[in-house]
C-alpha cells in the first residue's frame, strides 16, 4: 500500500481521516495527517517529509486541502521526488478512492482518482419532483 497523508490548514485533515474511517474502518488506520496550525510554518513539515521520502522507495500520496495554499505550496516541492505525488483539492471522494485502492497507484490509476473526484462534484439548484416516480 502507498503511504497516504492528508494535509490541511487547521483540523480539516484530521476530520477527513475521521470521516473516511467511518466508511472504511481500519483501511484508514495508517493514513497520516498534517494540520498546519497558527504560528507554524509548513516549510518545517516539508523538510521533515522530504528527508523521509528521499530515503524511501515507497509511493507517498499527499492530499492537500487547497491549490496554492501555504500547505500545498510547501508540499508540492516534494514532487521532485519520483515516489511522491501531491494532490490539491482534497475531498471525501478523492480520499476514499485513494484509501480503498490498497496498492501503489499507476499513472492510469492516478488519473482515474482525479476523474472520479471531479465527477463527484455536482450542483443542484432546484429539485423538481416528478409525480409517481420512485427514487
Amino acid at each position: 500500500m502507498s503511504r497516504v497523508i492528508f494535509a490541511s490548514h487547521g483540523g480539516l485533515s484530521k476530520g477527513m481521516k475521521d470521516s473516511v474511517s467511518m466508511i472504511v474502518g481500519d483501511l484508514a488506520k495508517d493514513v497520516e495527517t498534517y494540520s498546519l496550525l497558527p504560528g507554524e510554518n509548513p516549510e518545517d513539515y516539508y523538510q521533515e517529509l522530504y528527508k523521509q521520502a528521499n530515503e524511501s522507495h515507497e509511493q507517498i500520496l499527499v492530499l492537500c486541502d487547497i491549490k496554492g495554499g501555504s500547505v500545498h505550496t510547501a508540499l508540492s516541492k516534494l514532487a521532485v521526488l519520483d515516489n511522491v505525488i501531491v494532490f490539491s483539492g482534497m475531498n471525501m471522494g478523492l480520499a476514499l478512492d485513494i484509501v480503498l485502492r490498497h496498492t501503489q497507484l499507476s499513472d492510469k490509476d492516478l488519473l482515474d482518482v482525479i476523474t472520479n473526484a471531479r465527477d463527484g462534484i455536482t450542483m443542484m439548484k432546484e429539485l423538481n419532483q416528478i409525480e409517481g416516480e420512485d427514487f
